[in-house]
């Protein structure tokens, strides 16, 4: 039956209900149409119109947002605590009472097609695009999750609701946190989803082409005064047992949030050569594969000095690996951090949600870090060498034309 997830969580008057479905646009028929189908599920039910509801939900201060993403689509819902039988009887309705109105779809999909005609306009996102293409190729993680303006277009309620319908088929995942009863919620959530089978997972999906593309690409951008470097490669899944050194690996590199990382503090702080950079060893990290990825805004006359900079990181890394310091330094971060992923309901409830999706009990803090506290420095070692080789690299630059 349907993964549940209950916890009680002390403090604020409030309560946050997710439903996912295992189901997102690495699953879909067309590209956009998990998107377009996640986002209907406000659009109108067998009892309300979307109006309705969203006049409802304002009257009680109800927040809800429906969407998708790579791997499931679904539903928030964050309410007062004494709200909560509601908060699940609309989850229920919503979920399992839409009917994906034409008119609805069709405004949604002139959205979503918005939406892509103005992230088309930001440079770093333009770049991006063709960089995530670079690494995953033709599969639904190579493309914007809107798909694009033509298969949007092609799309209508019907097929919408055809695929939500697969995606109830997969299973569901219903979490709960807040100031609540967690046996009187039970209850009321066996009794609304209890007929949904236990969520599926798939396997690991090999990637459909990005080993094939070429190391270097350009993207001509029409106007902007700086130059955007993309660097990376695809490294592991959420459930990879390397995981957790990559982690630990990314803060050493730059992760952290801070400028002491070893690409951060060079390229920003020794050598000046960023206006912004980012780091990140397992972006993404799904089922499906995440990737190493490095984001550099500069300016266009030294892209040749950040590709130099990034890859002689990565070359001492991968021939010395790190020092007990930084793996010291970086561990105590990561732990350091933890507790502020836990302080609300609304955390909660997407943290439990992750915890059934994946598989993996990262909603345990002990069971966590004692991952963290496992990771030695020759695991270290050998996992940048598996992963993060810069002969590896693959790198998209885009450069005004």
């Amino acid at each position: 039956m349907t993964a549940i997830r209950i916890r009680r969580v002390p403090g604020a008057p409030v309560v946050a209900v997710r439903v996912w479905l295992p189901g997102g646009s690495t699953v879909e028929w067309q590209p956009g149409q998990a998107l377009l189908s996640g986002r209907l599920l406000l659009e109108g039910t067998q009892t309300r119109s979307w109006r309705r509801i969203s006049d409802q939900a304002e009257e009680r201060g109800i927040a809800i947002t429906a969407d998708a993403g790579y791997e499931t689509q679904g539903l928030s819902i964050d309410a007062l605590a004494d709200d909560w039988e509601r908060a699940l009887d609309w989850a229920a309705e919503l979920v399992l009472g839409s009917v994906f109105p034409e008119e609805r779809c069709r405004w949604l999909a002139q959205q979503a097609a918005a939406q892509l005609e103005q992230l088309a306009d930001h440079p770093d996102v333009k770049t991006g695009w063709v960089f995530d293409k670079q690494l995953y190729g033709s599969g639904a993680r190579g493309r914007p999750l809107q798909g694009s303006a033509e298969s949007l277009e092609s799309l209508d309620g019907a097929a919408c609701g055809s695929f939500h319908g697969s995606c109830l088929e997969r299973g569901a995942i219903v979490t709960v946190a807040g100031d609540i009863s967690e046996s009187a919620v039970d209850t009321k959530v066996r009794s609304l989803f209890g007929g949904l089978p236990n969520p599926r997972r798939d396997p690991q999906r090999p990637m459909d082409g990005g080993g094939e593309t070429a190391a270097r690409q350009e993207v001509e951008l029409e106007e902007s005064e700086q130059a955007h470097w993309f660097g990376g490669a695809v490294t592991v899944s959420r459930r990879d047992p390397d995981y957790w050194a990559l982690g630990l690996l990314g803060i050493v590199l730059g992760a952290g949030g801070n400028l002491s990382g070893r690409i951060t503090h060079r390229v920003r702080e020794l050598e000046g050569l960023a206006y912004s950079c980012g780091v990140s060893t397992v972006s993404g990290a799904g089922h499906d594969a995440g990737c190493f990825r490095v984001a550099v805004g500069t300016s266009p006359d030294r892209v040749a000095e950040v590709g130099v900079a990034v890859t002689e990181e990565l070359e001492a890394l991968v021939r010395e690996g790190v020092t007990q310091e930084e793996l010291r330094d970086a561990r105590a971060y990561v732990l350091g951090r933890a507790p502020f992923a836990r302080e609300t309901a609304r955390q909660w409830a997407d943290l439990l949600a992750q915890a059934e999706l994946f598989g993996v009990p990262i909603d345990d803090h002990n069971w966590v870090a004692e991952r963290w506290r496992a990771v030695t420095q020759d695991e270290m070692l050998e996992v940048a060498r598996r992963h993060l080789d810069p002969r590896r690299l693959k790198v998209t630059v885009g450069l005004a034309g």
